[in-house]
């Protein structure tokens, strides 16, 4: 599981990479594209690149001062896909309401049936 500033740099790195196999950005370029860059820098912004790399989220070919030849692996783009299709579920108001009508539509199937059984069978 990823911390909060690995998933922004993680979908930084994403929007930049544009579905290519390998993409060459600058710690300044991914600095422009983070929505929150106070709380970033190049240092931060390395040891998270680092970090992603260790677990397996992105590969990096070559990596120069500030500079990154990367591509995104699969447990990444699985990731993003579950972090972008995170909808909370609807709770339903009336739960107990709900119970009832179906009692009601099951008793009153029951009670269908049966009046047509005994008209069947007299």
């Amino acid at each position: 599981m990823l911390d909060k500033k690995s998933t922004a740099v993680l979908k930084a790195l994403n929007k930049l990479a544009m579905n290519s196999a390998y993409k060459v950005v600058t710690s300044d370029e991914i600095l422009s594209t983070l929505s929150q860059k106070s709380q970033f820098d190049a240092d931060s912004i390395n040891e998270i690149i680092s970090y992603l790399e260790k677990q397996e989220y992105i590969n990096i070919k070559f990596s120069e001062e500030n500079t990154y030849c990367y591509s995104l692996l699969p447990k990444a783009r699985i990731f993003l896909e579950q972090e972008g299709g995170k909808v909370k579920p609807k709770k339903s108001t009336l739960p107990f309401l709900n119970y009832i009508y179906i009692f009601i539509a099951s008793f009153l199937g029951t009670m269908l049936a049966l009046i047509i059984f005994f008209a069947i069978t007299l």
